[in-house]
């Protein structure tokens, strides 16, 4: 069980080290010497965990995923009860993707300046990711419809990927920049929380 153990942590390094690696110099530019460099070990240690490079970009995906996603589902849309709710939500949601921005920068330069080019399969699992992240939005508008403050003849779907991708937007934008000042997070909040809930309030 120990080995077990040991064996997960050490994946997790591997993992966490070439996510630093491919945000810096890109998935291309990194070679398998390149991640153990950064782990300081020979690189004959990944092939005990990874078959290749590939590989490991797949799991460096799946971690840049899983971030992401713990950002948007903190929020369940069942709690919504007021126009007020809805606003506080964003704004609380918007301060985890700073957040995350500010703790793991890689995060959001990997999964928007790295990610559809590598191969096909990490393609759709970004693709799926963005499916899965269109699903949650829909929720917290079919929600705001239920419970009477949004308006009831919203194409919910339509909407969704359109609130998503200022949401994104402003993320990829936001991973350009060395440093996010206060100035920017609340322009693009208030830009973007303007934007949705004058459009879409009753």
């Amino acid at each position: 069980m120990a080995m077990v153990k040991i064996s997960e942590i050490r994946r997790r390094e591997i993992i966490e080290a070439a996510c630093k690696v491919f945000s810096e110099k890109g998935y291309h530019n990194t070679s398998m010497s390149d991640i153990a460099a950064e782990l300081e070990v020979g690189h004959g240690t990944l092939y005990r965990y990874f078959d290749n490079k590939l590989d490991i970009a797949s799991s460096v995906t799946d971690l840049v995923i899983m971030k992401i996603t713990e950002v948007i589902i903190a929020e369940p849309p069942e709690n919504l009860r007021t126009l007020e709710d809805y606003r506080e939500q964003l704004d609380r949601i918007g301060k985890r993707f700073y957040k995350l921005h500010e703790d793991s920068p890689e995060v959001h330069r990997i999964f928007f300046r790295m990610s559809s080019d590598i191969d096909d399969t990490i393609a759709k699992k970004i693709n799926g990711a963005f499916d899965l992240f269109t699903s949650f939005t829909e929720e917290y508008l079919k929600t705001g419809i239920k419970r009477g403050f949004l308006k009831p003849d919203i194409h919910t779907r339509e909407a969704a990927l359109s609130i998503n991708a200022m949401l994104f937007e402003a993320a990829r934008r936001l991973s350009l920049e060395p440093k996010i000042t206060d100035e920017s997070k609340r322009a693009w909040s208030e830009t973007i929380v303007g934007l949705m809930l004058d459009g879409l309030a009753v």
